[in-house]
């Protein structure tokens, strides 16, 4: 497997390390966030959600393999495609992982709990805490972005942080949740990015992640 953006993929591995430990304080670091309940915050933070959301981070870019159609690029086309399934494909590895924490949600019974009413195939909402979907999907859309567009790098992963910020707020999630699932997003993009030539080759350019 190609080992590009060593930074990218160290970032992947610390994250992963972290996870353990981030969720010994999940509930005091969570409480923290969720006592800034500053109004236009919240609205932010309710706008930026639905960033994650899986049908539109899949939609956008599937809208971005139909206008490479449109337009005769061919290219653009196939990467817009390969996206959109690479995006999926992590929001599906993220449900099989929910189904086998089975963790409580913040405001379920237990919160917080793993193994909560285990085996919970398929998981109800209130036992699919970990990991975030919304972190995932985004994440995943955001560096599949960042490979093609590798100067709005920051721009992409920002708005993706955003939306892992927001399920905390808006009491969704805990922090471990919203780690997990940028790990697992970001994991399956770059070993994408590893296997699949023609998502590697961005303009001529790597993505601006490298140490």
């Amino acid at each position: 497997m190609q080992r590009s953006y060593p930074l990218a993929w160290l970032t992947v591995w610390i994250g992963l390390a972290a996870v353990p430990g981030l969720i010994l304080v999940d509930a005091r670091l969570m409480m923290a966030l969720r006592n800034f309940q500053w109004p236009p915050f919240v609205d932010l933070m309710q706008s930026a959600t639905w960033l994650g959301y899986g049908a539109v981070d899949v939609g956008l870019l599937a809208v971005l393999a139909a206008y490479g159609w449109w337009d005769g690029d061919a290219q653009l086309r196939a990467r817009g495609i390969v996206g959109a399934v690479t995006v999926a494909g992590a929001g599906l590895l993220d449900q099989v992982v929910k189904n086998v924490a089975c963790r409580a949600r913040p405001n379920a019974p237990q919160a917080g709990a793993f193994l909560s009413s285990f085996p919970c195939f398929p998981a109800s909402y209130a036992y699919a805490s970990f990991p975030s979907g919304h972190a995932t999907t985004a994440f995943a859309t955001a560096l599949i972005l960042a490979f093609w567009y590798p100067r709005q790098t920051g721009l992409f992963v920002g708005l993706a942080i955003l939306v892992g910020l927001s399920r905390v707020v808006l009491g969704a999630h805990f922090p471990s949740d919203v780690l997990a699932g940028a790990v697992l997003g970001s994991g399956v993009a770059l070993i994408v990015h590893a296997y699949v030539p023609m998502v590697r080759k961005a303009n001529g350019e790597g993505m601006r992640l490298h140490s």
